[in-house]
């Protein structure tokens, strides 16, 4: 919430409706070193603007409990044909014996003057009792103002860019998304320049690919398979999207691909279930670790495959099996449609940068002769993403990594 110095009536005793607290705005004006006065809430207006109810709050300095800082009155009025509101106030003194008033708030207007509440103990807190006027408007109305002064000012928005305000930056960039209403905020990004709109895209995905790239580069240790499905790929789904040249998505995590006997036992669940969002095929995914083995003890001029390597190929195999055994079962009884052309198998395991120059060709010779059936290495995931990165940075492929 930002606040400004603003001029307000002389004559507090007619209110205009465009005084009124609508929410975007908020009016302060000090009554004493103590006291502010606050522009009325509008919690309820009728369909003919003739009779409203409204809040008046007041900013109270109250030394003796800081949290109570809010005093008010609910107030129903009518308005006259001279389109102002009566100064004559009915009080409780003129209730009489046996009488009640009765002023409703429906759902709407109960929200509305929570949300209105809070903010004002929001602006106490913060700014406590000032002397003098001040206005305060919702970060929506300061986001359009700060865009036009971008594009009114072209040094302001070169000055941001300087490494030095970054920290100006981040904090705007955090009160922009923390806007109240995501309409206005999309309303104002709308006002953007095409091409600086996609700059700004570019920088949001250059952001994301750093964050997993890091994500990825501080955990080629970690040899938790939960992690590696859970925090790594299950989070950022689009990664394993990038090893297919189809467009994939996600279809389903740790999913039942079929294999139970009779007696409702040893049902095959896969790590992911991946789908070709134009065909509708599945690609089924295994996932080990970074640190999983690949090559194991050296065969006479060459050198067999670990047992991690051969046993998760082989558990892809047998889900594959299943899974087209099991389709239509499977596929009549989901809630999602799916088909299964000859499903590609994916192993997602260890490190080539782990092996030697012989053991590396003969990783290569075995995963080329392979059918329907990818093996690829998590410093081959990461030299990916690094790629991609830089084509936003316009920069030639990385080398970080030989493969």
């Amino acid at each position: 919430m930002n606040s400004e110095k603003g001029n307000y009536q002389e004559n507090p005793e007619i209110k205009e409706f465009s005084n009124s607290n609508d929410g975007n705005q908020i009016i302060v004006e000090s009554t004493s070193f103590n006291t502010s006065s606050v522009s009325p809430i509008v919690l309820v207006n009728s369909d003919t603007d003739v009779t409203r109810v409204i809040f008046e709050p007041v900013l109270v300095d109250n030394e003796h409990d800081q949290k109570k800082c809010l005093s008010g009155k609910i107030i129903y009025e009518k308005r006259s044909k001279r389109d102002v509101y009566p100064t004559d106030k009915l009080t409780p003194r003129n209730v009489k014996t046996g009488e009640i008033i009765e002023i409703p708030l429906n759902t709407t207007a109960t929200l509305k003057l929570f949300q209105s509440l809070s903010r004002l103990y929001e602006i106490y807190s913060k700014d406590g009792i000032l002397l003098g006027n001040a206005s305060y408007k919702l970060m929506d109305n300061s986001l359009n103002a700060l865009i036009e002064t971008f594009k009114n000012d072209p040094s302001a928005a070169r000055m941001l860019s300087d490494p030095d305000n970054f920290e100006v930056v981040k904090i705007l960039l955090q009160l922009i998304t923390r806007t109240d209403s995501l309409d206005t905020l999309a309303n104002a990004l709308r006002e953007l320049q095409s091409n600086a709109l996609i700059k700004l895209n570019e920088n949001i995905s250059i952001e994301r690919l750093y964050r997993v790239i890091s994500l990825i580069e501080e955990n080629l240790d970690n040899d938790k398979e939960s992690f590696w499905q859970d925090t790594v790929f299950e989070k950022n789904q689009w990664v394993l999207s990038q090893l297919f040249a189809s467009p994939c998505t996600i279809f389903k995590e740790k999913a039942y691909v079929g294999g139970k006997s009779v007696e409702n036992l040893r049902g095959n669940i896969c790590d992911f279930l991946y789908q070709n969002k134009i065909s509708n095929n599945v690609i089924i995914i295994e996932i080990k670790t970074p640190k999983t083995k690949i090559i194991q003890d050296k065969y006479r001029n060459t050198f067999s495959l670990s047992y991690e390597m051969s046993g998760a190929i082989n558990q892809v195999i047998n889900y594959k099996d299943s899974l087209m055994k099991a389709y239509n079962s499977l596929n009549s009884n989901g809630s999602k449609e799916f088909s299964a052309f000859n499903p590609k198998c994916v192993v997602v395991i260890g490190s080539i940068s782990s092996l030697s120059s012989n053991q590396v060709a003969c990783f290569e010779n075995y995963r080329n002769c392979l059918n329907n059936i990818e093996i690829i290495t998590y410093d081959e995931i990461l030299t990916r993403l690094k790629d991609i990165r830089n084509v936003f940075l316009y920069d030639q492929p990385s080398d970080d990594i030989n493969v």
